[in-house]
């Protein structure tokens, strides 16, 4: 089940919230989308694009421009790769999906944390996987022990670091550890790192990448969030050279490779524009953060109270009403839209005393929330 109950009794979900925002003139604080415009050498890039050359299909590993640029930005982050280690992909969840359907058979066992993404369960559901769900607590880092101990027992496993939406980081170390134990079980680890450039405080490095074990595990990054542009369908897969033919070929069955246009112009863009976009990336986590501040002020006014995180950006808000549902309507009459955190969880029906919400969103409209709710 990936929906919720409203009080009305309608059955809805995260981007039917959006909608009912925007209809209702309010903000949207539940669908995670980053409300920015796109840096403007990116936009100019795409704008001058030769169009006539570009609209066709690509090669079935992503344009081949698009990796050479993912290969010289990765190695000037520390972390040496080749062509034969990426693969351009239409966005992360077509990634997972593309592992997902070369490595395992129908009906194969996912370890899937929770609370989760809610679209890490939509698409194990969609392609028939079977969930098996690895309950974790919102306040306190993750056993990841724990974690290692119930991957040998899957088929596969989908981690996301930093997590959406508790904020939970697995260092490098970790993740190398993790990577281990995939190898010696046989067992897909899926790392699903779309919130990479929003871990507010000493973010690892990526040279520290450089010894995790790729044999099982695919490290998955986008620029959805970092650039603003979701639309795009626009990311990049890591994988070791013996897997990445046969994902590239599952991906191009599904996707055809993904939007041309849009990987030729992250390849010109990355290729000219590193240090603007690096510029870019700063200014958006500084806005972010000054949202949260004002946003962590408002909610705690009313009895809302935030569990401190250390990445992604989301607020974890405790509340004291008698649902979690009750605590999303009161919010709504306000006209500041969230989730209810049930809804991130295998039993939605399910109190949780939380509440999600995110701050992405304009310095104007963090002010209309203050406001809103004040």
């Amino acid at each position: 089940m990936c929906y919720f109950f409203s009080m009305q009794n309608q059955l809805i979900g995260i981007r039917e919230l959006a909608e009912r925002a925007k209809q209702e003139g309010a903000i949207d604080l539940a669908q995670g989308v980053i409300d920015a415009t796109p840096p403007a050498a990116l936009l100019e890039t795409i704008k001058n694009l030769p169009l006539e050359k570009y609209s066709t299909y690509n090669n079935k590993r992503g344009v081949q421009e698009y990796r050479t640029a993912i290969v010289e930005y990765m190695c000037k982050r520390g972390w040496t790769l080749t062509l034969d280690n990426v693969l351009g992909i239409s966005g992360v969840t077509a990634g997972i999906a593309s592992m997902l359907l070369t490595h395992c058979k129908p009906g194969a066992r996912v370890l899937l944390p929770e609370p989760f993404f809610i679209g890490h369960k939509l698409l194990l559901d969609a392609l028939g996987f079977k969930i098996k769900y690895l309950p974790t607590s919102i306040e306190v880092t993750p056993d990841w022990d724990n974690f290692a101990s119930h991957m040998r027992s899957v088929d596969a496993a989908i981690l996301t670091t930093p997590s959406n939406p508790t904020g939970h980081i697995a260092s490098p170390a970790i993740l190398k550890n993790l990577s281990g134990v995939a190898a010696e079980h046989s067992c897909l680890l899926i790392i699903d790192e779309m919130y990479r450039e929003f871990i507010w405080s000493s973010p690892p490095h990526d040279s520290e990448y450089t010894d995790i074990d790729l044999s099982h595990t695919i490290i998955l990054r986008s620029f959805s969030k970092t650039l603003a542009i979701p639309g795009w369908r626009c990311g990049f897969a890591i994988v070791n050279k013996e897997t990445l033919d046969a994902v590239a070929s599952t991906h191009d069955a599904l996707y055809l490779g993904g939007s041309t246009i849009a990987q030729h112009a992250l390849a010109i863009f990355l290729a000219n524009n590193l240090e603007g976009m690096n510029i870019y990336i700063d200014n958006l986590r500084l806005r972010l953060q000054q949202n949260r501040k004002q946003l962590l002020t408002a909610f705690e006014r009313i009895g809302m109270n935030p569990l401190p995180t250390t990445a992604a950006y989301y607020l974890l808000l405790r509340h004291n009403r008698s649902s979690d549902i009750a605590a999303m309507e009161e919010l709504i009459k306000k006209k500041v839209v969230t989730i209810p955190l049930n809804m991130l969880y295998s039993n939605p029906l399910q109190d949780t005393g939380y509440i999600r919400a995110h701050f992405a969103i304009t310095p104007k409209n963090a002010l209309r929330v203050v406001k809103f709710i004040k």
